[in-house]
């Protein structure tokens, strides 16, 4: 459950050095390594929105 809830925060881009501090992980690097790989094809197509909306906007 502790490895969901984590992952889930992850998903919804909490800050990282909150989701560090609430995990307990005394390095970033474990918190990066372990959750940053979360939806990556996901994160992807979001972004390439964002730059889309960034361009359409301008």
């Amino acid at each position: 459950m502790r490895h969901t809830a984590c992952t889930r925060m992850a998903e919804c881009r909490m800050d990282v050095k909150v989701l560090q501090y609430i995990m307990g992980h005394a390095h970033i690097d474990v918190t990066m390594e372990v959750y940053n790989h979360i939806g990556e094809l996901t994160r992807i197509e979001n972004e390439i929105a964002r730059l889309d909306n960034m361009v359409l906007n301008a």
